[in-house]
């Protein structure tokens, strides 16, 4: 991917907003690298203080995606850091079952947990499959 592709500019905007906003990243001036994508639909990135280059996070968005972060030492390459997205969405979605599950859950709220589970366990699983795609990578 080069920075010359316009598709990636106004994903990557969001999501260095999104991340400001959650406080994931903070400074006065915030950089982003796109590092990997699929046009329109994923997008993984590098997002950092512009004061400190080293201590970046790896973020990803888009239709394949939850909006995520983690820290840019889990991971070497965008492709190390969607492994780590789909399985840290799988965990994700192992605790939001086990939400549904507990007796304290009305019918309705256990339904829509439900629902949220099994849509993370699909982009996860998603994300898993490309990452074993080499071409996808190249």
């Amino acid at each position: 991917m080069t920075k010359t592709e316009p598709w990636f500019k106004p994903m990557l905007d969001q999501l260095v907003a999104k991340m400001i906003n959650i406080g994931a990243i903070s400074g006065v001036a915030v950089d982003a690298n796109p590092a990997w994508g699929v046009e329109d639909q994923l997008l993984i990135a590098k997002v950092w203080d512009s004061s400190n280059k080293s201590q970046f996070i790896w973020a990803i968005t888009g239709d394949l995606a939850v909006t995520d972060h983690i820290p840019g030492n889990l991971a070497v390459t965008p492709r190390d850091a969607a492994r780590h997205f789909s399985y840290k969405w799988q965990m994700d979605a192992d605790r939001l079952a086990e939400m549904a599950n507990a007796d304290s859950q009305v019918a309705n709220t256990r339904a829509n947990i439900e629902a949220q589970s099994k849509k993370i366990i699909q982009l996860a699983e998603s994300l898993y499959a490309m990452t074993e795609q080499e071409e996808a990578w190249k």
